[in-house]
C-alpha cells in the first residue's frame, strides 16, 4: 500500500441504551445524558453541565424537556443564523409533546429578525437596541416560559451593554444554553465563559441565571481545564453522573449505557445514533478536496447512485466546482447550500438527492442522508463531518478526503485492524494523533483576553454606583486571574495588565469587545439567488466572478424590494458588489499559494506602511488602520470603487516581513490561519487582519519570548 492510495475502515456503530421512567415528553425513551440533564435541572442544581453525547443523541431535548417543564427562562446561544431558523422549527415540533409546551414563548434573535418583523412589531423603536429591549419586555410581561434563540454576538452585545441601551432582562434568565461551544475559536470561548462566570457569580437577586449547559464534543483538554479550573460554578460531564440516589431504572452491570455494535447487532432496548460506516479515505490538499473528487467522476457517480448524498466541502468555489459538474451530468437532484444560496433550505434538505455544501450544514441542522462525501481540513472538522451521518442503524458509507501526511498514520492503523469492526473511540484517538496541531496559542489568554476582560470590568466598574466599584474591580480582578493567568511562568500583578491595557489603545479594544471580530466585508448581491447580504471581500476577490459599483448603480441593479436592505447592511461594508458565481481561472500558474482564483495583492500604504518599515518585528503589534489597498490580477470590474470604499475602513491589522509559505511553516498556521500577500517595496511581505492578526502577533512573540528567555521584554508589548 503507497502511503497516497486510499485506506479504508469499518467503523462501528454506536448506540444509546433506553431508559424508561416518567420522562415530560410523550412517546420518548430517554438516554442516560437526557435523564441526568432532567434531573440537574429540575432539582435546580447550580452548576456548568456538560452534554457531550453523540449526534443525533437528543441534546436539544436534554435541555427543552427540563426548563420547559420547570419554567425555567432560558436563552439559547446558537453559533449560525442559519442554525437558529432550523431549531426554531425544531422545538416548536417539539413542544407538542412536552409537559407545558403550550405556555412557552420562542423567540428568535438576529440582526435580520431585528430588522425586519420585530422592526414590524415594535415600529416606535429606532434601533435594535430599542426593539430588543421591548421585546423581551413584552415576552417577560406575558407570565409565560421565554427561550430565546440568539447567536453569540447578540449575547455579547447584550450583557456588554454595546446596544446604545440597557437591557436588563438578560439578567432574567435562569438557563444558558451553548450549542456546538467546541467549535468556537479560542478568543470566542474565552469571550463567552468569562462573561457567563461573571453572570453565574453576580448576586442572584440582581442575575438569576445558576444553570450553564454546553452541548458539545467530548471537551479536549484545555477546555476541560477551563471548565474546572477557571469557572467559579460546579462543573459536571451529564454523561457520567446521576443525581438520584437509585439509578432510573435499575439495569444490569453487563449493560453499557454507550455500546458499539456491527451491523445488524444493535441490541431492541438500545437506539442507534451513529450507524456502522464504510468509511474510506483519500488524500487530499486542504480546499484541493473538489479537485480530487472530480478527478474521477465515473467512482463520483457510482457513489451518487447508491443512495442520498452530502458533500461537504471547504471553500465555495468547491461547491462551485462539484455543483456545476453534477449539474451538466445525467445526475438529478443536486442542490446546493453555502454562503451564497441560503434560500429554500429546509425545501433543499428535505427532498435532496445529492446536497452539496460546506460549514453551511456542518453544525446542527437536520437533515438525513444515507451516505457522506466529506473533506476533513482538521480533527475537529473531520469528526464534525463524519457525525453528521446519524440516528439510523443501517450500515452507510462515507467517503473523507484529508490532508496527504496524514495518511502515513492511517496506513498502519489500516494494516492493524484490517477485517475489523473499528470502535469509535479508538478511531478518533488514533485520527485526532495523527494531525498537525495548528491550535491558537496559549498566550493569547493572557495577552489579550486578559486586557479584553479588564477593559470590560472597567467600563461595568465605571457604570456603578461608586460604593461598588472597589467590589466590581477586585471580584473582576480575581476572575481574570483564575481564566487568563493559569499557565503562566511569572505570576503577573495588576499592575502588569494595567501597562497592557494601557497600551493596547481603543481602536483594538472595542475590536475585541465584540465576539467574533470585525471583518473587510462588502454588501454583495447574488444575480443567481436574488439575495443580499455581506460576504468577505478576500475571498470575493480570489473566487468570485464579481463586479463593483457606485451605490446609484448597485440600487439600479436590485429588484426594489431589497432596497431597504441595503441601508440595513452598509454599515458593516465598503463596497457595493454584484455576484455572477465563481470565477473561472483560465490561466496557468505555478504559484502554490494561488492555485485557484485571482491573485489578490495587498498594498502596504499609509499606516500599515509605517507600521512594517518603522517598527521593529520585535516590539510591532496589531493595529487598526486605515488606507488598505487591494489589487487583482487578472482586474475585477469596479476595482476603483472598492479602493474608495476601503480607504477609510478601519482594519485590524499586522503585517511581517517574509513570503505568505515562509511565515505559514515558520509558525505552523496551517491552511486556515490566513494571511495574505502584501506588496511591500522593500521585499517579500504578508498580513493578517481581525483576530486572525492577534493569534499572529502571539506566535510571533511567543517565538521572540523563547529565544530570549525573558518575560520583561514580552511585556513591553
Amino acid at each position: 500500500m503507497s502511503e497516497h492510495d486510499p485506506v479504508s475502515f469499518q467503523l462501528a456503530g454506536l448506540g444509546l441504551r433506553m431508559y424508561p421512567g416518567e420522562y415530560p415528553v410523550d412517546e420518548v425513551i430517554p438516554h442516560k445524558h437526557q435523564w441526568a440533564l432532567h434531573d440537574a435541572l429540575t432539582d435546580r442544581l447550580p452548576g456548568l453541565f456538560v452534554d457531550d453525547a453523540p449526534t443525533g443523541a437528543g441534546k436539544t431535548l436534554a435541555w427543552l424537556a427540563p426548563v420547559v417543564s420547570e419554567g425555567l427562562q432560558t436563552v439559547a446561544v446558537y453559533p449560525t443564523n442559519a442554525l437558529i431558523e432550523d431549531q426554531v422549527r425544531n422545538i416548536d415540533e417539539k413542544l407538542e409533546d412536552v409537559e407545558g409546551g403550550n405556555n412557552v414563548r420562542l423567540l428568535a434573535v438576529t440582526s435580520e429578525t431585528l430588522q425586519n418583523e420585530h422592526a414590524e412589531q415594535f415600529p416606535s423603536a429606532n434601533t435594535n437596541g430599542e426593539r430588543l429591549r421591548d421585546l423581551l419586555k413584552v415576552a417577560f410581561d406575558s407570565r409565560e416560559t421565554v427561550i430565546l434563540l440568539t447567536n453569540p454576538d447578540i449575547f455579547v452585545l447584550l450583557r456588554r451593554e454595546i446596544y446604545r441601551e440597557r437591557i436588563d432582562a438578560i439578567s432574567r434568565f435562569e438557563v444558558a444554553v451553548v450549542d456546538e461551544f467546541h467549535r468556537a475559536t479560542r478568543k470566542e470561548r474565552n469571550t463567552m465563559l468569562f462573561l457567563l462566570d461573571e453572570m453565574y457569580e453576580t448576586n442572584e437577586a440582581i442575575c438569576r441565571l445558576n444553570h450553564l449547559v454546553f452541548l458539545s464534543a467530548t471537551p479536549e483538554k484545555e477546555l476541560e481545564r477551563q471548565f474546572e479550573e477557571a469557572m467559579g460554578v460546579p462543573y459536571y460531564r451529564v454523561s457520567e453522573v446521576n443525581w438520584r440516589e437509585t439509578p432510573l431504572p435499575e439495569v444490569p452491570d453487563t449493560e453499557e449505557s454507550v455500546i458499539a455494535f456491527a451491523p445488524n447487532e444493535l441490541p431492541s432496548n438500545y437506539r442507534a445514533v451513529l450507524p456502522p460506516v464504510d468509511l474510506t479515505i483519500t488524500p487530499a490538499p486542504t480546499f484541493e478536496a473538489a479537485t480530487a473528487i472530480l478527478d474521477s467522476e465515473d467512482v463520483l457517480h457510482d457513489r451518487l447512485r447508491d443512495g442520498r448524498t452530502v458533500m461537504m466541502l471547504d471553500g465555495v468555489h468547491e461547491v462551485d466546482q462539484v455543483y456545476n459538474s453534477l449539474a451538466q451530468s445525467d445526475l438529478n437532484g443536486a442542490v446546493r447550500i453555502d454562503g451564497f444560496h441560503r434560500e429554500n433550505v429546509r425545501e433543499k434538505l428535505d427532498t435532496f438527492e445529492t446536497l452539496v455544501s460546506n460549514s453551511a450544514v456542518e453544525v446542527g441542522v437536520d437533515f438525513d442522508t444515507e451516505q457522506i462525501i466529506f473533506s476533513g481540513h482538521d480533527a475537529a472538522s473531520f469528526f464534525q463531518r463524519l457525525g453528521r451521518l446519524r440516528t439510523r442503524p443501517n450500515r452507510s458509507a462515507a467517503y473523507a478526503y484529508v490532508p496527504p501526511y496524514l495518511l502515513d498514520a492511517l496506513n498502519s492503523m489500516a494494516n492493524k485492524y484490517t477485517g475489523q469492526w473499528i470502535d469509535r473511540a479508538t478511531f478518533e484517538e488514533y485520527v485526532s494523533s495523527g494531525y498537525i496541531d495548528a491550535s491558537t496559542p496559549g498566550s493569547f489568554d493572557w495577552r489579550y483576553s486578559a486586557v479584553e476582560a479588564y477593559d470590560h470590568v472597567e467600563k461595568r466598574a465605571k457604570s456603578a454606583p461608586s460604593d461598588d466599584q472597589p467590589a466590581i474591580r477586585e471580584t473582576g480582578w480575581k476572575r481574570i486571574e483564575r481564566h487568563f493567568f493559569h499557565n503562566h511562568e511569572k505570576e503577573l500583578t495588576e499592575a502588569d495588565l494595567k501597562r497592557l491595557y494601557g497600551v493596547a489603545g481603543t481602536p483594538l479594544l472595542d475590536s475585541l469587545q465584540t465576539y467574533r471580530g470585525d471583518s473587510i466585508q462588502t454588501v454583495v448581491y447574488n444575480n443567481q439567488s436574488q439575495t443580499l447580504q455581506t460576504y468577505s471581500i478576500p475571498h470575493l476577490l480570489r473566487h468570485g466572478d464579481v463586479s463593483f459599483h457606485s451605490k446609484d448603480e448597485f440600487l439600479s441593479i436590485l429588484p426594489e424590494q431589497l432596497h431597504n436592505q441595503v441601508s440595513r447592511l452598509e454599515p458593516y461594508s465598503s463596497g457595493y458588489c454584484l455576484y455572477q458565481g465563481g470565477y473561472e481561472d483560465e490561466t496557468d500558474t505555478t504559484d502554490e499559494e494561488q492555485l485557484t482564483g485571482r491573485l489578490v495583492t495587498y498594498k502596504a500604504t499609509g499606516e500599515l506602511y509605517s507600521l512594517l518599515s518603522d517598527v521593529s518585528r520585535d516590539i510591532r503589534t496589531p493595529k487598526v488602520c486605515t488606507g488598505l489597498e487591494i489589487e487583482t490580477e487578472p482586474s475585477v470590474s469596479g476595482l476603483d470603487l472598492l479602493k474608495g470604499g476601503l480607504s477609510d475602513t478601519e482594519v485590524l491589522c499586522y503585517p511581517l516581513e517574509g513570503h505568505v509559505s515562509q511565515i505559514q511553516n515558520q509558525y505552523s498556521l496551517g491552511p486556515f490561519g490566513f494571511i495574505y500577500p502584501l506588496y511591500y517595496t522593500e521585499g517579500d511581505a504578508a498580513v493578517a487582519f481581525s483576530h486572525d492578526a492577534l493569534y499572529l502577533h502571539c506566535r510571533v512573540q511567543d517565538r521572540i519570548e523563547a529565544e530570549s528567555n525573558t518575560i520583561d521584554e514580552v511585556l513591553d508589548f
